[in-house]
C-alpha cells in the first residue's frame, strides 16, 4: 500500500509568512487530491503533502510557480518522510521556536481585487478605508512583534466581527489569516477634525470634508501606513509656497501622488518598467522626467527636470481621489525638515500644528515609522534612491555568509542600518541625515525593533571611519555594552563592496575587483576628504586607491558644502583661472568682497581638501549660476543635470582636458574641467550645451582613468556612490565603459549612494569573519 504513495515535507524559505503562502498550499493540494498539513515555522513555512508519487512530485512543480503575489521562495528543500495516512488536508498552527529566516512581510500597496470590492455598492467593504486581504496592506509598520499573528500587530485591540471571522478561518478565501482584516462593523474608524479637536466629523463624511479642504486649498495631515504625510493640491501655486513656508522646506522637491496612471503619464514621461512598478505591491515614488502639464505647479521641484511621482498605497488614498477636482496632490512627509516622520495621533498633532490646517486620523496606530521609497527611471531601468516602505524589511543576500550575526550603522547621512544573519542582510528602514537629536533616536529606534524581530544583539559591530560620525559614536557605544569588537571601514570602499555583494561578484582570494566610487565626502585615510575614487579590491579585504579626482580646496570648511561657489572660485583659481570669476553669472550673487576673501584664502594650504565629484558637480551648478547655497544636499549638482539634459542631442566632450599624469596616480583633473565650463559661458555658448559637454567630458575622463588603473577587463568594475543617481553619469559611464570591454555592474537592489552603505558594511564584516582577515589598505 505504501509503496503507491509517499509523502514529502517540503520546508519553504523566503517571504511566506502574512503573504497568502499557506492557502496556495492549501489550494494546490486539495486541488490534486493530496492530504498532509503546512504550518508556519521558526524559519518561514513547512508542507507535509502525500499521496501519488507523481501527484506529490507536481505539487511541488506547481508551488514554485504559482505563488501569491506578494511572497518569495529564497529556497526550498524537499525530503521524503514515512507516509501518515492522513485524510484531509489541513492548516496547522504555527510551530513554535527560534527564529533564524521567518520574517514580516514588507508592506503592500492596496491590491486589484480590493479596489473592486472598494467601488462595488453592494459589497460590505464599499468605500472602506481601511479594506485590506492577504495580497496587500499594511504588515512591517503594523507589527510589534513575532511570529506575525493578529495578537502582536496593531490589529489585537479591534476584535473580529462574525463575517470576517469566517474569511480568516477559512483556508479557501483570501482573507486566510490575513492578519489586518477587518470591515466596518469591526475595524478601524476614520475621523478629520482641527488640532484643537474642534470641527469633528467621522466616517465617510470625514473623507467628503478632507476632499473640500483639499480643494479649497488647505493642508491636511493624512496617517498612512508608516506615518503621517502632508498633503495639497499640486496645481495650487499658493498652497504649495505655504507648505514650504510651514515645513520650512524652501526649494527641495515634493513628491506628487496622482489617481492613477493615466493621469501620472500626464505629468511625467514613464518607460514600461516604471509604470510596472508603480503598479506594483510596492508602489515606490519614482522621479521620472517631467511634462509640461496643469495639473502641477512649477514651485513643486523648481529648477528640476524630473518630479516624483506615486499612486495611491492605501484604501485610504484611493477614497480621496474618488472626486474628480483632485487629480494630483502633494504627499510629503509630515515633520519639519530633517526630523523623522509623525507616527501616533497626539504626536502627530503636537509637531504639526502650524503645520496642517486640519487631521485626516483613525485608530489604528502605526507600530513603524517608514517612509515611501523613491526610485528614478534611467534607460538602465529604475535605480532605487530611498528604500524604505515595500522593500523593508525583505532581505538581500550576502556574498558570503557571516558566521556570527553582524549589526553596520552606516553613514551620516541618507542613513540606514544593517544586521547580518547567515548569509542574510536585513536593512532597516530609511532614517535619514543624523544631524538631529531626534534622528539619531530614530536610528536606535529601527535598530531595536530589527534586532527584536531577528532575535539578535550582535557583538560584532561595523561603522564609518570618520571620527565624528554620530553613528560611530553609536557603534563604539554598543560594543562596549555587548562586550563585543567593531570595526571601522573606509566609506568608499564599503560603496564598492556594496555593489560588489549584491551582484554576488565579491572577490575570492587574490583575484581582483574594481570599483569607480563617486559621491560627496567620505573620510580618507591620509586625512583628505575622499569621494572621486578608483579603488581595487582582493578577496583578502586588501585595497588600493588607483586614482581619484583633483583635491580641491574648502574654504570655510562644512560652510563650503553649503555654499558651491566657494568650491567654484577655489578650483578656478587653482587652475590659474581666478581672472575669469568675475564675468560668471555667480558674482553677481555674491557679495564682492567674499569673493575677493575667498579667491586670496583658497592657496593657502590649511583648508580641508575634498576630492569628492559631488563636490565638483556643485561647484559647477555655482560656475552656471543655478545655485550658489544649497537648500538640499545635492541642489547645485541636480540643478546642472537638469540644464544638461535639456539638450536633446548627445554633447561632445572637450578635448582641451586631459588627465594629470605626472603624479602617484592618475588625476582626473576637476579645476581644469570647471575652467573649461567657465570659459565656454563667458564666450556666450548656450548654458545647456556647456553643461551637457561637461558631463560628457567628465564621462570621457572617467573611462580613460579606468582604462589606465584597470588592467584586468574580465574583473568587474563596480560604479558606487550617491553621483550614481545622476542618470546622464550613470548611462554614461556604462555605456563608455562596456565600449571597451570593461565588466560593469551598477546598484540595482539598494541605493548607490549612502542608503546601501551599511550594506556594503555588512558585506566587508562577514567576509571578515568568514575568512578571518581585515581590511589593508596597500600604498
Amino acid at each position: 500500500m505504501t509503496s503507491s504513495r509517499n509523502r514529502l515535507r517540503v520546508r519553504c524559505r523566503g517571504a511566506v509568512q502574512g503573504v497568502g503562502f499557506r492557502p496556495t498550499v492549501h489550494r494546490i493540494a486539495t486541488e490534486l487530491g493530496l492530504v498532509g498539513e503546512v504550518r508556519n515555522d521558526p524559519n518561514g513555512a513547512t508542507a507535509e503533502v502525500e499521496g501519488p508519487p507523481a501527484t506529490t512530485a507536481r505539487f511541488v512543480e506547481r508551488l514554485e510557480t504559482e505563488l501569491p503575489p506578494l511572497a518569495r521562495l529564497d529556497e526550498i528543500t524537499v525530503e521524503e518522510i514515512e507516509p501518515r495516512g492522513d485524510r484531509t488536508f489541513r492548516v496547522s498552527e504555527t510551530e513554535q521556536g527560534r527564529r533564524s529566516g521567518a520574517m514580516v512581510p514588507a508592506d503592500a500597496a492596496l491590491c486589484d481585487d480590493c479596489r473592486r470590492e472598494m467601488r462595488d455598492p453592494e459589497d460590505r467593504r464599499y468605500r472602506y478605508p481601511f479594506t485590506t486581504c492577504t495580497n496587500c496592506g499594511p504588515r512591517f509598520s503594523l507589527t510589534r512583534s513575532l511570529p506575525y499573528d493578529r495578537v502582536a500587530t496593531a490589529m489585537t485591540c479591534f476584535p473580529l466581527c462574525a463575517a470576517c471571522d469566517g474569511e480568516y478561518t477559512d483556508p479557501c478565501d483570501r482573507r486566510f489569516h490575513a492578519e489586518p482584516v477587518c470591515c466596518p462593523d469591526c475595524g478601524p474608524k476614520l475621523w478629520i477634525q482641527d488640532a484643537d479637536e474642534g470641527n469633528r466629523v467621522e466616517g465617510r463624511a470625514a473623507i467628503e470634508a478632507a476632499q473640500a479642504d483639499l480643494v479649497a486649498g488647505r493642508i491636511l495631515a493624512i496617517k498612512g501606513l508608516g506615518g503621517f504625510q502632508l498633503a495639497c493640491r499640486a496645481d495650487d501655486d499658493a498652497a504649495v509656497k505655504l507648505l514650504r513656508q510651514r515645513k520650512r522646506r524652501s526649494g527641495k522637491p515634493f513628491a506628487v501622488m496622482v489617481r492613477d496612471l493615466e493621469t501620472a503619464a500626464r505629468i511625467v514621461s514613464l518607460a514600461p518598467d516604471d509604470a510596472k512598478l508603480l503598479r506594483s505591491s510596492r508602489a515606490p515614488v519614482i522621479l521620472a522626467p517631467r511634462v509640461s502639464s496643469d495639473l502641477v505647479c512649477d514651485d513643486i521641484a523648481p529648477g528640476l527636470d524630473d518630479l516624483g511621482v506615486m499612486l495611491p498605497t492605501t484604501p485610504l488614498h484611493v477614497e480621496l481621489f474618488s472626486d474628480d477636482r483632485v487629480p494630483a496632490l502633494i504627499m510629503t512627509s509630515a515633520n519639519l525638515s530633517e526630523e523623522p516622520i509623525c507616527r501616533s495621533n497626539r504626536e502627530a498633532i503636537d509637531r504639526l500644528e502650524g503645520i496642517a490646517d486640519r487631521f485626516l486620523l483613525h485608530d489604528r496606530d502605526v507600530i513603524r515609522r517608514v517612509d515611501d521609497s523613491v526610485v528614478r527611471s534611467t534607460a538602465m531601468g529604475p535605480i532605487l534612491v530611498r528604500r524604505a516602505r515595500g522593500w523593508v524589511p525583505d532581505p538581500v543576500s550576502l556574498p558570503v555568509e557571516a558566521p556570527e550575526p553582524l549589526l553596520a550603522v552606516g553613514g551620516h547621512l541618507l542613513v540606514t542600518s544593517c544586521i547580518a544573519v547567515g548569509g542574510q542582510a536585513f536593512m532597516t528602514q530609511h532614517v535619514g541625515d543624523l544631524d538631529t537629536v531626534s534622528a539619531r533616536a530614530f536610528q536606535r529606534e529601527v535598530i531595536d525593533g530589527l534586532e527584536d524581530f531577528l532575535e539578535v544583539r550582535p557583538k560584532n559591530l561595523l561603522a564609518d571611519a570618520h571620527p565624528d560620525y554620530p553613528s560611530a559614536w553609536l557603534a563604539a557605544e554598543l560594543s562596549e555594552q555587548r562586550g563585543g569588537s567593531l570595526l571601522e571601514v573606509q566609506h568608499h570602499l564599503a560603496h564598492a563592496a556594496a555593489v560588489l555583494g549584491e551582484h554576488d561578484r565579491f572577490p575570492e582570494g587574490e583575484s581582483r575587483a574594481f570599483a569607480i566610487t563617486l559621491d560627496g565626502t567620505g573620510w580618507g585615510p591620509d586625512g583628505t576628504a575622499w569621494g572621486g575614487e578608483w579603488l581595487s579590491l582582493t578577496g583578502t579585504l586588501e585595497w588600493r586607491r588607483l586614482a581619484h579626482l583633483e583635491p580641491i580646496a574648502l574654504v570655510g570648511g562644512e560652510r563650503a558644502v553649503r555654499e558651491p561657489w566657494r568650491v567654484a572660485v577655489a578650483a578656478l583659481a587653482a587652475a590659474g583661472a581666478g581672472d575669469l570669476v568675475a564675468e560668471l553669472p555667480f558674482a553677481a550673487m555674491v557679495d564682492s568682497e567674499q569673493l575677493v576673501q575667498v579667491q586670496h584664502l583658497a592657496a593657502s594650504p590649511h583648508w580641508p581638501r575634498a576630492s569628492g565629484a559631488g563636490r565638483l558637480f556643485e561647484a559647477a551648478g555655482a560656475v552656471f549660476g543655478l545655485v550658489i547655497r544649497n537648500d538640499w544636499e545635492g541642489e547645485a549638482a541636480a540643478r546642472l543635470e537638469a540644464l544638461a539634459a535639456s539638450v536633446s542631442e548627445d554633447a561632445q566632450p572637450w578635448d582641451e582636458v586631459t588627465i594629470v599624469t605626472d603624479s602617484p596616480r592618475p588625476i582626473l583633473p576637476s579645476s581644469a574641467l570647471l575652467a573649461s565650463a567657465a570659459r565656454r559661458l563667458i564666450s556666450g555658448d548656450d548654458p545647456a550645451l556647456v553643461a551637457s559637454g561637461f558631463h560628457a567630458t567628465f564621462n570621457r575622463l572617467v573611462v580613460e582613468v579606468t582604462r589606465r588603473v584597470v588592467e584586468i577587463h574580465d574583473a568587474p568594475v563596480a560604479l558606487a556612490g550617491g553621483c550614481m543617481v545622476n542618470r546622464l553619469l550613470l548611462t554614461g559611464l556604462d555605456k563608455g565603459l562596456a565600449a571597451h570591454g570593461f565588466d560593469v555592474l551598477a546598484a540595482r537592489k539598494l541605493p548607490p549612494g549612502d542608503g546601501g552603505l551599511a550594506y556594503g558594511q555588512a558585506v566587508l564584516g562577514a567576509v571578515s569573519l568568514a575568512r578571518n582577515v581585515k581590511p589593508k589598505m596597500l600604498i
